[in-house]
């Protein structure tokens, strides 16, 4: 669960939600589809992150490589390409979520944008979590047997999706209560979208060149300016996480997820509750 909140790739996270909003805002559905289309989401985000993380792991454990040394400029590129897409969002450019389908064409290009946005996610966090994902997860395929192993790599898959399932769903509910509630506001929420990715994909463009900067002056972590707001955001949401009962947490968020797939959840009351 850390692993989404991340120094790192937290700026992901906002950028991430604001994407998904962006192309949720102008789909009609019900709220159960709307549920079942961002787990969906989830799923293709998660598979992407994991995807990397599992290549990224198995290199740094198997070779001398460092990751370290070329995600900062990786994450200056993600940044430059979260700034290009929020402006074409600002400037009404609405990408289509498609729905899986069963012709020759696939499962729609949106979910394999979303996976790719997973990848992204996974770059952005290499530097500072791929250490502890190296020292958790591979070291046990090392040391013990290959079923330790990979139930070790899916309990920290099911930590990070389910945390981010729970908030993409919240986000769809909190959608449909604004669809009641707040109609005025609804045509510019793809541009108030668009905005927040341009400035996060900003912040992570700056965060590579900073990064850079600490690497070659053998500096620490950042403790001042925006870097060091957002790190020390993003400190406080792993503390908070650290001290949660790791079960019992991860059970109450599967209740949610359950509870949302069957749709007996009302989207304001989950809304508040959440």
């Amino acid at each position: 669960m850390i692993a989404t909140v991340n120094p790192c790739g937290f700026a992901m996270l906002p950028a991430y939600l604001s994407y998904f909003l962006g192309i949720e805002q102008g789909t009609a559905s019900t709220p159960t589809m709307a549920t079942m289309r961002a787990l969906r989401v989830t799923a293709a985000v998660s598979s992407g992150f994991l995807g990397l993380f599992a290549a990224a792991g198995s290199i740094v454990s198997w070779t001398s490589f460092s990751v370290g040394e070329i995600s900062p400029w990786l994450t200056i590129g993600i940044g430059v390409t979260l700034v290009v897409t929020g402006v074409a969002f600002i400037a009404g450019w609405q990408p289509k979520l498609g729905l899986p389908r069963l012709d020759k064409k696939g499962a729609g290009r949106s979910l394999w944008s979303m996976f790719v946005f997973g990848v992204s996610y996974a770059v952005a966090s290499l530097s500072c979590t791929v250490g502890p994902f190296v020292a958790v997860v591979a070291t046990t395929f090392s040391r013990s047997s290959i079923a330790s192993g990979m139930l070790t790599f899916g309990a920290y898959g099911v930590g990070m999706s389910l945390l981010l399932g729970v908030i993409t769903v919240g986000l769809v509910m909190a959608r449909g209560a604004l669809v009641r509630h707040l109609r005025a506001v609804l045509p510019h929420v793809h541009r108030a979208s668009g905005f927040v990715m341009a400035l996060m994909g900003a912040y992570l463009a700056w965060y590579g060149v900073y990064e850079i900067r600490l690497i070659a002056q053998g500096q620490a972590s950042p403790t001042r300016g925006p870097v060091g707001l957002m790190t020390g955001w993003s400190a406080t949401l792993s503390d908070l996480l650290s001290r949660f009962d790791a079960p019992r947490a991860g059970w109450v968020l599967m209740l949610v997820l359950l509870l949302a797939m069957l749709g007996r959840v009302q989207p304001v009351i989950a809304t508040a509750a959440w």
